[in-house]
């Protein structure tokens, strides 16, 4: 287990960040981050913070601010122990860095550095001034695909570009919404046969009251972000099971289109809100019974099954509380 120390020394709105571009078969080869580095025997935390700070940049903190401690596993490598520092006071002149390029970089501007995946999860939460926390970050070939603060587990997304093509890096959920990022979603419509023989039935769920969003709305008949490194039809049969408790084949997804929705509006707290993402509809035929349905408790609070005409009407005319848009019937109805 390797002890490591990584600080972020603070000035005028701006942290001091290092582009490690100089040592050779450097791991962080190409990445921003701040200055730190592995204890010297013997060593506490402060003190190898102390020692890598004025090898590293010529300057001397005054002020060394422990902030978290994180924990790093990766397939290949050996798990190392970081301790997260910021340093509010320092005094001396900046000097070169053997390792790489120094730049004080205002904060507004550090998430559009080329940063590790994980380091975008701290960096927001020493920026939010977020009490001294615990995290695990678990990465495979050089992504993230697990992220645990304080025993929760945080949602992963790939992040993509505004034109569907990945952008190469994954996000928390809330840091995605925060920052307008570009993630896949998946909207599923469960198809049956009228129970009276003729034609078919959709089965709309009832949005869980307790939601943040759209609480007490009839939506779709399943709806949920794609995962980290989850295969698209994988995630999508994965929502139908979670909310509804249905167990179907990824094959019996029928593609209908992909939409791109953007959305932005202020949260219950004040905070903004931004949603960018590449929605992709989906037709699930499936002679369902109502007692095949189990549904999840924090999500759902009941299902609906409904001709698709009386649906379109009554989506139209508000007959119901509904967050389905008639764009997207105007999409699915046709396949039917």
């Amino acid at each position: 287990m390797i002890l490591t120390t990584l600080c972020y020394i603070e000035q005028g709105g701006k942290y001091l960040m290092l582009l490690r571009n100089k040592k050779k078969h450097d791991v962080n080869a190409g990445k921003w981050i701040g200055v730190g580095g592995k204890f010297e025997e013997g060593e506490t935390a402060e003190q190898c913070a102390l020692r890598e700070i004025k090898e590293e940049t010529g300057l001397t903190a005054l002020d060394l601010i422990p902030r978290g401690v994180v924990y790093f596993h990766s397939e290949g490598w050996e798990s190392e122990v970081m301790y997260l520092f910021t340093v509010p006071a320092f005094e001396g002149t900046l000097t070169p860095c053997d390792e790489g390029e120094l730049r004080w970089v205002d904060k507004r501007d550090v998430f559009g550095l080329n940063l590790w995946d994980g380091d975008r999860i701290f960096l927001e939460y020493l920026m939010n001034d977020t009490p001294y926390f615990e995290m695990t970050l678990r990465y495979r070939n050089d992504r993230l695909y697990q992220a645990i603060v304080d025993g929760q587990e945080l949602e992963l997304f790939d992040i993509f570009n505004r034109n569907g093509t990945p952008a190469g890096y994954v996000a928390e959920r809330g840091f995605a919404h925060r920052h307008a990022l570009w993630h896949q979603t998946a909207r599923i419509w469960v198809v049956r046969p009228n129970p009276d023989g003729d034609g078919v039935e959709l089965l709309l769920q009832l949005r869980s009251a307790k939601k943040t969003l759209h609480p007490a709305e009839y939506d779709a008949s399943s709806a949920g972000h794609i995962a980290a490194g989850e295969d698209l039809l994988i995630g999508a049969v994965r929502e139908l099971e979670e909310e509804l408790g249905l167990s179907v084949s990824p094959a019996s997804l029928e593609p209908v289109a992909v939409v791109t929705s953007v959305i932005d509006f202020e949260m219950p707290d004040g905070q903004p809100y931004h949603d960018r993402e590449h929605c992709h509809l989906f037709i699930c035929r499936a002679d369902v019974r109502d007692s095949d349905i189990h549904t999840q408790a924090s999500e759902v609070d009941g299902v609906k099954w409904i001709s698709p005409d009386a649906c379109f009407r009554a989506v139209r005319s508000h007959a119901f509380p509904t967050c389905i848009d008639p764009w997207e019937l105007a999409l699915v109805l046709p396949r039917l």
